[in-house]
């Protein structure tokens, strides 16, 4: 069964990841209403009409259906391995909860529209559902290497750190998705500076623009940060998280050089797609590094 159930984990891992691309590239198309105001027929039909846009949208949500059923079924799984295990029953309601929600608001956005501050709480609710199938997926993979992996504590105060960061994280995440929602991604249309000027006037598009840029920044500082600690303190007895820092600020430097290719190549479908990508494998890496700093050795029966 664990032959399998790594194998599941892997492919729940992967579509759930195509879920928040194609979320992406439905608000990157604008066809968020390709399928009109119904749901979950588009326009009318079971089948949608030929058009970019409705076949983009329905397409999204039909990969979304096909998530929540092998999602389901790896949890269903997940937990039968492990029925003891509180962090696996953790993750299978935590995931579930939130792939199940962002769903329900996907579906309102389209019944009812909602604001740009509402719509932007959508990428963050797929972007939980998808860390906590990574997290579930990364227990089973890992579960015969914990010994090697664990082999001490961490601190309370990286503990807190790094939970902060997390949450940090989520709000700089939450401030992309409404750039993306109200039309700022060229509220600053040079990079690395905004209309030409270091600090720019701060207003309309162009002041949301640059509050992410400057979120995003403060960002990269906090993660090197937290790389520079973990190199020092975690190398031999907490590879786990020794690993993950190093990831995790190689991929908020991608993201930061990412979001110049997105303003300098003037929004293109393949900059926008993989700025997205990015923070999507950032995030689930963060949310890695907290659920880690919990755990310590295991005890040996």
């Amino acid at each position: 069964m664990d032959k399998w159930l790594k194998r599941l984990a892997i492919a729940s891992t992967f579509i759930t990841f195509l879920v928040m691309i194609g979320g992406s590239l439905v608000t990157k198309t604008d066809s968020g209403l390709g399928c009109g105001n119904d749901w979950p027929l588009c326009n009318g039909r079971w089948v949608p009409e030929y058009t970019l846009e409705s076949m983009i949208e329905y397409m999204h949500r039909f990969v979304t259906g096909i998530t929540g059923i092998v999602v389901g079924i790896f949890s269903i799984l997940a937990w039968r391995r492990y029925p003891r295990n509180r962090e696996v029953r953790g993750l299978v309601m935590f995931s579930m909860f939130f792939l199940i929600l962002e769903s329900l608001l996907g579906a309102s956005a389209v019944i009812w529209p909602q604001s740009s501050a509402v719509m932007a709480l959508h990428f963050g609710f797929s972007l939980l559902a998808f860390s906590g199938v990574l997290l579930l997926s990364i227990f089973v993979l890992q579960r015969d290497k914990v010994e090697r992996l664990v082999q001490g504590t961490v601190s309370p105060g990286f503990r807190k750190g790094i939970w902060g960061v997390a949450v940090y994280a989520y709000i700089v995440v939450y401030l992309g998705a409404y750039v993306r929602h109200t039309g700022s991604n060229l509220g600053c249309s040079d990079w690395p500076l905004c209309q030409g000027k270091l600090i720019p006037q701060l207003s309309g598009q162009t002041g949301i623009h640059f509050l992410h840029r400057v979120a995003a920044l403060l960002l990269f500082v906090v993660l090197t940060i937290v790389l520079v600690y973990v190199i020092r303190h975690f190398k031999e007895k907490r590879r786990d998280l020794y690993v993950a820092g190093i990831w995790a600020f190689i991929l908020i430097a991608v993201q930061v050089l990412s979001g110049g290719w997105v303003v300098l190549s003037r929004l293109t479908l393949y900059s926008t797609i993989f700025h997205s990508a990015v923070i999507t494998c950032l995030f689930g890496i963060i949310c890695y590094m907290c659920l880690q700093s919990l755990k310590g050795p295991e005890r040996k029966k």
